[in-house]
């Protein structure tokens, strides 16, 4: 068979970069409703327990039913609309909508060619719905996500949304507002700095720890920092858009006005080399890629856990995620030598 390939293969893509109080607050809903990764975050499963034994009664109704229902992915795709200044700026817009409108941008986005099908859902088309849900089947939450926005009045999810944004803001945003501000915006400062230096690929890579490709209908991908939900990446998608909650780097954490305090990258690298089971992972890694499934039956670990140190050593920049699977990141070692002694003010002899 002869092929003649006139088809426009997209080389790269646009990365933008955009960080808010807001989208931490939604962040921060998504990981407390989260338990069963509460094992595997920065912050210890204690502290997640005792934040929400520490809410108000109807902060915890609310949290019930996002956790149920999945809600927390609403209130993204609502923010993802406008690039809102205030939480009263996002309440006053969701009950501006028409219900309709409301309900097609908390449907999820499956694809382009499903938006249709989508819109039609949105007004109430119950077959459109059935077929909405049967083209995510295998989806840990999409389905039953579309049973809650065609299942319940419109005025019921509103009330609901932004009274879990306004309670999380007041509850709990607000004690930590001006410390993460000044870490997001630090972390942002950085990632800025590596675009004028590096591909989009590459940049892509260093925040997100994922190696993601160029391919057809994307030509945005979108990175927001987060640091509530630390080793994580949360991915996520729209019309021509692939997004990437990616936390925020060790140096983001620590004001850079202190001599004796190591960078960040130092920590973060020293932290993940740090550990026996993570060393393993790392060595089985620099041999083949191999998959999460092949990880685990190598290093005899559940998947929660190993999922959590593969987290780690994604961060520190040593391994990356290559189509399904984790491979070594070879250059990431380069430079740390000299990082550490200049860092200790000794003279680096190279070898």
């Amino acid at each position: 068979m002869h092929i003649l390939d006139m088809s426009f293969k997209r080389s790269t893509y646009q990365v933008e970069l955009y960080s808010s109080l807001i989208f931490e607050s939604a962040l921060g809903i998504a990981a407390v409703t989260n338990a069963r990764l509460h094992e595997s975050m920065d912050k210890p499963a204690s502290y997640w327990q005792l934040l929400r034994d520490s809410v108000s009664g109807e902060l915890a109704q609310r949290l019930e039913f996002c956790e149920k229902h999945q809600t927390w992915k609403m209130l993204l795709q609502l923010l993802h609309t406008h690039p809102f200044a205030s939480t009263q700026e996002f309440v006053d817009f969701v009950w501006s909508l028409e219900d309709s409108h409301f309900k097609f941008l908390v449907l999820p986005y499956l694809e382009s060619g499903q938006e249709a099908v989508r819109l039609k859902s949105a007004h109430g088309d119950h077959e459109a719905a059935e077929e909405l849900i049967r083209a995510c089947q295998g989806h840990p939450f999409f389905p039953e996500m579309i049973q809650t926005v065609t299942g319940n009045d419109a005025n019921v999810l509103k009330r609901h949304l932004t009274s879990l944004l306004q309670l999380w803001d007041q509850e709990i945003t607000f004690a930590e507002a001006e410390e993460k501000k000044g870490i997001l915006e630090r972390d942002l400062i950085m990632k800025k700095n590596l675009l004028r230096s590096c591909t989009p690929e590459e940049v892509v890579l260093r925040a997100a720890g994922v190696e993601y490709k160029p391919e057809a209908g994307v030509s945005r991908v979108l990175l927001i920092p987060h640091v509530i939900y630390r080793p994580w990446t949360i991915e996520a998608n729209m019309k021509e858009t692939q997004i990437f909650y990616y936390p925020v780097s060790e140096a983001s954490l620590t004001p850079e006005n202190d001599l004796y305090q190591p960078p960040g990258e130092l920590i973060q690298l020293y932290k993940a080399l740090g550990d026996d089971k993570r060393l393993r992972a790392l060595k089985l890694i620099s041999e083949q890629d191999r998959s999460l499934k092949e990880l685990t039956e190598l290093l005899g670990m559940g998947k929660t856990t190993v999922h959590h140190h593969l987290a780690i050593l994604r961060g520190a920049g040593l391994v990356r995620v290559k189509e399904g699977s984790y491979s070594w990141n070879q250059s990431s070692l380069d430079h740390h030598d000299q990082d550490l002694h200049r860092f200790l003010g000794v003279a680096y002899k190279e070898q």
